[in-house]
């Protein structure tokens, strides 16, 4: 069963834009004044038949403090474990790779996206539908931030990607 979630995570992937539209530059000025902050954008979950108990969760971070922070926390709402992986490819294999951090260096975003380093919702025991919200948490020794993101079936395109909003 896992084996067909994973499975289903990757060829969705493969059909997914790899990016999210950064915004960056519209919020820079804003990001100034909150010098001891970790930012949670363009959040989504991925929906998936309830039967599951295995989903995904991405996000671009940003480091919004005057120091790099290393993200070692997750969690979210609906999962009863939260690990960060990184999607390799390994002799022609796409598998999953489970990193015990993320380094964030001053004003620095990361982009958790299909493919690539993500979130795993694990032990989830009721799968959320499209138009749910979820929330999910990443952290450090020094701060932690969580955000309601929506659950949805394909990533939204870089259009109507969900807005940058402080928190």
């Amino acid at each position: 069963m896992l084996y067909r979630t994973v499975f289903a995570l990757f060829a969705a992937a493969s059909i997914i834009p790899a990016t999210l539209a950064s915004d960056h530059g519209m919020h820079q000025a804003d990001h100034s004044a909150h010098s001891s902050e970790l930012h949670i954008m363009n959040g989504w979950v991925r929906a998936l038949p309830p039967t599951q108990t295995v989903t995904a969760a991405y996000l671009t971070l940003h480091n919004a403090s005057d120091a790099t922070l290393t993200i070692d926390q997750f969690s979210a709402d609906i999962a009863e474990t939260v690990e960060l992986h990184d999607s390799v490819l390994e002799g022609g294999q796409m598998r999953m790779v489970r990193q015990m951090s993320l380094d964030l260096g001053v004003d620095e975003h990361k982009t958790l996206q299909p493919a690539g380093l993500h979130l795993m919702l694990m032990n989830v025991a009721s799968m959320p539908r499209e138009g749910d919200s979820v929330t999910v948490c990443v952290g450090s020794s020094e701060l932690k931030s969580c955000k309601a993101v929506p659950v949805l079936k394909i990533a939204p395109s870089g259009s109507d990607a969900p807005a940058h909003t402080h928190h």
